[in-house]
């Protein structure tokens, strides 16, 4: 499971581009996606000289692979995205950790106590 702390207010370009790269450098995430969830990732990070960095484009983007990104565990557990609507904060993991991230999130207790707490 991964945490992803935003920047204050919605996700920023920059925090896109941050959990696209972070996903790309996870070998067990790299050999599990689909060429087009490759290239929907590597779109994301790809420099550009565009003067407003393809933002609306990298958005759509975005929001499609947060929507609909999901591959499977070594148990055959669906790994995706989840987004705690009071802090911001982006977990993608399985719905179990999912869960158990949200009764830590709202007591204000340490993440690295989690049961599920494991890395990719």
């Amino acid at each position: 499971m991964m945490f992803f702390e935003m920047d204050e207010g919605e996700v920023s370009l920059a925090d896109i581009k941050r959990i696209a790269k972070h996903l790309l450098d996870k070998k067990y995430v790299l050999s599990h996606i689909t060429p087009e969830q490759y290239q929907a990732l590597a779109y994301i990070i790809t420099p550009t000289l565009a003067p407003d960095h393809n933002e609306a484009a990298i958005r759509e983007c975005w929001q499609h692979l947060f929507d609909s990104f999901s591959i499977k565990d070594s148990k055959d557990n669906v790994l995706k995205f989840y987004q705690d609507k009071q802090t911001g904060r982006i977990y993608f993991g399985d719905e179990a950790g999912w869960k158990e991230a949200q009764i830590f999130e709202h007591n204000e207790k340490n993440f690295t106590q989690l049961k599920y707490c494991r890395g990719l």
